[in-house]
C-alpha cells in the first residue's frame, strides 16, 4: 500500500465510524469514493417535480450539482442567481424552506454525531432543522472532526474565517484566520447550529465523500 492509499484508508475508517453513529442517531448515511458517485445517487433519487433549493455551498458548486440544475429541466431555487436584487434573493431563499429538496454541504461533522453549521443569514441552518421535505448534505472528508467541540472550532476559525477571506469581508478573522466573536457589520457567523438527531428519521442525508472538498 502507498501513502496516496494509505490515506484514502485512513479517511475511510474515519468516515465509517461517523457513518456508523449518525445512523443510530436517525440519519441516513453513506459512504462514496468519488465525489462523482455522490452527485450521480443524488441525481438519480430526484423525481420529476421535485422543487430544489439550495443553501449556498462552496462545495456544491465545485461538485458542478448548482450549475447541472441551473440548465437542466429542473425546478432549481438558485439563491445564487446573478441578477437578483437582495431582497429577491431573499424571497428565492424563503421559498426554500418548503422546498421538496434541499441541498447544501456543512462547516464541521463530527465523529461523535453531530453536524456543526454557522450562517450569517441563518437560511442554511433554518433548512437543515425544519422545512424541506428531503436534506442532501455532500461531505467531503476535510470536513469530519472527532467530536463536537473540535466540530465548533473547526466551523468558526477554518470554515467561517476562510469565507470571509473568500469574500473579502472587514472581519478580524479574515485579517487573521482566528475567529474574534465580532461585533463587526461585516460578520458573516450570526447563527449556530448544532444537528446531534434527525427527526423525522431519514429526512438528513449525509453524503460523505472520501475527497477534499469546499471550506
Amino acid at each position: 500500500m502507498n501513502a496516496h492509499q494509505a490515506i484514502n484508508e485512513y479517511h475511510r475508517i474515519r468516515i465509517a465510524r461517523a457513518i456508523e453513529v449518525f445512523k443510530l442517531q436517525g440519519f441516513s448515511a453513506e459512504y462514496f469514493e468519488s465525489a462523482s458517485e455522490a452527485v450521480d445517487h443524488f441525481f438519480s433519487e430526484l423525481t420529476a417535480g421535485d422543487v430544489i433549493g439550495y443553501g449556498g455551498s462552496d462545495t456544491v458548486s465545485q461538485l458542478g450539482i448548482r450549475q447541472r440544475l441551473s440548465e437542466g429541466d429542473f425546478n432549481f431555487l438558485d439563491r445564487g442567481k446573478f441578477g437578483h436584487s437582495y431582497d429577491e434573493q431573499l424571497d428565492i431563499r424563503r421559498k426554500t424552506l418548503s422546498a421538496d429538496v434541499f441541498i447544501a454541504s456543512s462547516n464541521a461533522v463530527s465523529i461523535d454525531g453531530a453536524l456543526v453549521n454557522i450562517d450569517g443569514d441563518g437560511n442554511r441552518v433554518a433548512g437543515l432543522s425544519l422545512g424541506p421535505h428531503r436534506v442532501y448534505l455532500f461531505l467531503g472528508r476535510n470536513k469530519l472532526t472527532e467530536n463536537m467541540d473540535r466540530a465548533i472550532y473547526r466551523a468558526r476559525n477554518v470554515a467561517s474565517a476562510t469565507l470571509a477571506i473568500q469574500l473579502g469581508k472587514d472581519t478580524p478573522c479574515a485579517k487573521t484566520g482566528v475567529c474574534h466573536d465580532c461585533a463587526s457589520p461585516d460578520r458573516i457567523c450570526n447563527n449556530l447550529s448544532i444537528i446531534e438527531r434527525c427527526n423525522p428519521a431519514g429526512r438528513i442525508r449525509l453524503l460523505f465523500i472520501n475527497e477534499d472538498l469546499g471550506l
